[in-house]
């Protein structure tokens, strides 16, 4: 909607049919709202629940109260032999407890009923927009796939394939509903039923995952969580093979990373109905290629060869604990006779007979306690425990810059350095070629590889949960920073340098031949520049209004091309911008970049702007050259400006009509009388 409206603007309109500055931000405030009034993702339960509706996925329950609390629920009561009222359970739907679970195309809205053991007594899918749904029929309102969730616990792990039957063809859709209802399950547990097993088992969980993500990569190899398996090849060449054991989502997350870990546990449930998982990092110098044909684990004097189906790509170690330790990533799911917390043994077959074992290398393994207690849902021993409570809260207290540089991810954090020293002497040297390694810095690692640029959404989170959020991450805290200080004195240098998506779009100029390159009438332009601060109005008023609701992703669509979302909506999205940026240059950063529109503001207190001398009144070169469209003649509207530095450069070596004396100018145009220009 956003991006059709601007495009719409290549048709003639009068001039005074434009909207003024205020109606254009009303106007696009409007066009939001109604937006995030259609938007799947902010469609909050409205619905009106009938009471046919709660009794099905309640039937022993009499009465219902209304919604009420945090999270909002419904509580059931049954009236007993005694005549009394007894609370049994609660009922909830799943948009009340964000974050949704994505569908195929959409979130997928459910009703469900838990007794006060966690204990699942039905399910009800209230609305979902699916693709599948009008192919292949409304399969999700049968009984044969809401059935299974009766009677199942929410200490269950949900997952398609071992715990529920997905639906064929629709593991997308099977995922969502199963991990929605899961996931706004557990969230109620948590306030509603604290001494359930869950709750219980979670708050033992918590204490053995903060113990684990808190352990260096070295620290996991003394503790046995991580073993290297060096394994010498027939040609000489040697291949490394890391093994940890991650039997529990939350261990599989600090090991590879919550979007790897996630997509491997999905594919080994498609693929077999047990069995806990082994990862398997690949690394070395070998020629000979790691076969998966070739892992087998042996417990008892029983050998369990690793088959096809057990063997799962994780992806290219790129986050988590194992983070540039490997060059990729595998899981092996172990068979589900195989008792992990005994020890056993894993084999690599050497032989030229695969499969045989007749010559092999091996590796004695036994999961640690922490690990152990971890997938078991046992408590931590008090030995492994590395500090007590009392200790642990002095340590958030009053050592918060001690944890900060202690966890501090040195690789990521010295690249980001580098990056920010490059984007400084750019600006300062006024380098065009020194800018655009930059730029390609920018694009390749905050973009495509590291993922942690700035967005509006460390603004709106920033106002939903303070500046402590920043705090955990030092790389991020340290670009935040940076963005705050060069823009207070400079102007919004992270526009021209440190924006990954706007480095894309100074790109796309680069290589767009220049007939295609066009720029709005200037009346229109004036006035298109107004709905980015309506972009960020509206976001602001959201975080503030609805903090629970997130929306930025429809805004900002390097989100959705760099962090590669699978929502068909934000892809087409994001092709609108691409496609006004190969015809006006930085076409985004104009019109729709909310996070833009927050510098631009901020860079009004900025005191050092860029010099204009009294040439610019009648020189054009710099303001043909912007690639924001700021410049009007010797005025320069600086909240636009992006510190590009082209009209410096050219400022400083008199290029255009900076090289010849204002006396020369003044002799070729006789009715020009030059005034001081700042």
């Amino acid at each position: 909607m956003l991006y059709r409206s601007l495009l719409s603007l290549n048709r003639p309109l009068p001039l005074n049919a434009l909207p003024q500055p205020p109606r254009v931000i009303a106007f696009v405030l409007g066009l939001l709202l109604a937006v995030s009034a259609t938007s799947p993702v902010l469609a909050q339960s409205g619905l009106s629940l009938k009471p046919e509706q709660l009794e099905s996925v309640m039937p022993a329950a009499d009465k219902f109260s209304d919604k009420a609390g945090t999270p909002p629920v419904i509580s059931a009561y049954h009236t007993n032999e005694s005549g009394e009222e007894e609370l049994i359970g609660y009922l909830f739907v799943t948009p009340d407890l964000p974050p949704e679970e994505i569908g195929y195309s959409a979130p997928i809205e459910v009703l469900v009923g838990m007794d006060m053991t966690g204990t699942l007594t039905g399910i009800e899918v209230l609305y979902y927009r699916e693709s599948y749904k009008s192919i292949r029929g409304d399969f999700l309102a049968t009984e044969r796939f809401p059935y299974q969730f009766e009677d199942k616990n929410i200490v269950d792990d949900f997952r398609v394939g071992r715990d529920i039957d997905g639906v064929s063809r629709a593991t997308i859709t099977s995922w969502a509903v199963s991990r929605g209802i899961r996931n706004a399950a557990r969230r109620v547990a948590e306030v509603y039923l604290p001494d359930s097993d869950y709750v219980v088992n979670t708050n033992t969980g918590a204490t053995a995952l903060q113990i684990l993500q808190d352990q260096s990569w070295e620290e996991m190899q003394d503790s046995g969580l991580v073993k290297q398996l060096s394994v010498t090849q027939a040609d000489g060449s040697v291949l490394d093979m890391t093994f940890a054991f991650m039997g529990h989502d939350g261990l599989g997350a600090i090991l590879v990373g919550d979007d790897d870990y996630s997509r491997a546990d999905r594919e080994a449930s498609n693929r077999v109905s047990k069995g806990a998982m082994v990862l398997v990092g690949i690394d070395g110098d070998t020629t000979i290629p790691f076969r998966q044909e070739r892992l087998a684990v042996e417990q008892d004097d029983e050998i369990f060869p690793i088959e096809r189906r057990r063997f799962v790509y994780v992806g290219s170690a790129d986050y988590g604990k194992i983070a540039n330790r490997v060059r990729f990533a595998g899981a092996m799911v172990l068979d589900g006779s195989i008792d992990f917390a005994r020890p056993f043994r894993i084999l690599y077959d050497t032989s030229t007979d695969l499969g045989n074992f007749g010559s092999m290398a091996t590796l004695d393994y036994q999961v640690p306690p922490v690990a152990l207690a971890l997938a078991q849902g046992t408590p931590v021993l008090p030995e492994y425990l590395p500090y007590s409570e009392d200790e642990d809260d002095e340590y958030n207290e009053d050592n918060v810059f001690a944890s900060l540089i202690d966890n501090a991810p040195w690789p990521e954090t010295f690249a980001l350095l580098l990056l920010l020293t490059m984007v400084m002497t750019s600006f300062l040297r006024k380098s065009a070629k020194l800018r655009w390694a930059t730029l390609a810095y920018t694009l390749l690692y905050l973009g495509f590889f590291d993922g942690g640029f700035v967005s509006v959404s460390h603004i709106t989170n920033g106002i939903k949960l303070g500046p402590s959020m920043f705090m955990t991450d030092l790389p991020m805290l340290i670009i935040i920073v940076f963005t705050i200080i060069t823009t207070l004195f400079w102007g919004r240098v992270f526009c021209s340098s440190l924006c990954p998506f706007g480095a894309l779009q100074d790109f796309m100029t680069r290589f767009v031949p220049k007939r295609f390159q066009k720029e709005l009438p200037q009346a229109w332009h004036d006035k298109a520049l107004y709905i980015k601060y309506g972009v960020l109005a509206f976001l602001v008023f959201m975080a503030l209004a609805y903090s629970d609701v997130s929306v930025f992703q429809y805004f900002e669509p390097f989100g959705t091309l760099f962090y590669q979302s699978q929502s068909v909506l934000l892809w087409i999205i994001l092709l609108g911008f691409l496609i006004g940026s190969t015809f006006i240059s930085r076409f985004y950063c104009r019109y729709a970049c909310p996070l833009g529109a927050a510098l631009g503001v901020t860079s009004f207190l900025s005191p050092f702007r860029i010099k204009r001398v009294t040439q610019c009144q009648v020189c054009k070169v710099c303001e043909h050259a912007c690639p924001t469209g700021a410049i009007r003649g010797p005025t320069i509207d600086f909240k636009e400006c992006v510190r590009c530095d082209v009209c410096e450069t050219k400022l400083i070596a008199k290029a255009g009509v900076c090289k010849h004396s204002v006396e020369d100018l003044q002799s070729r145009i006789k009715d020009w009388t030059p005034i001081t220009v700042s």
